[in-house]
């Protein structure tokens, strides 16, 4: 599996348990966005992990398929 495969299989295990114990689905995610921020800038620090939000706001609308990019 890749890494992003890893993370899409965690991201939804962890909105499967969200949702079954009545959380919203949206707020399992944000609450996802917010903990990888933080675990990303404990390991990789302050200016990469803003580096790498400032990127992906650029593509937040989904015009260039990252993930595809990435695993190349």
């Amino acid at each position: 599996m890749s890494k992003y495969q890893h993370a899409n299989a965690a991201i939804e295990q962890a909105v499967s348990a969200g949702v079954a114990e009545g959380l919203d689905k949206g707020e399992v995610l944000l609450a996802l966005i917010v903990a990888s921020v933080a675990a990303y800038r404990s390991e990789a620090g302050s200016k990469a992990t803003r580096d790498a939000l400032l990127y992906e706001l650029g593509e937040v609308e989904g015009a260039t398929d990252t993930q595809f990019i990435r695993s190349r």
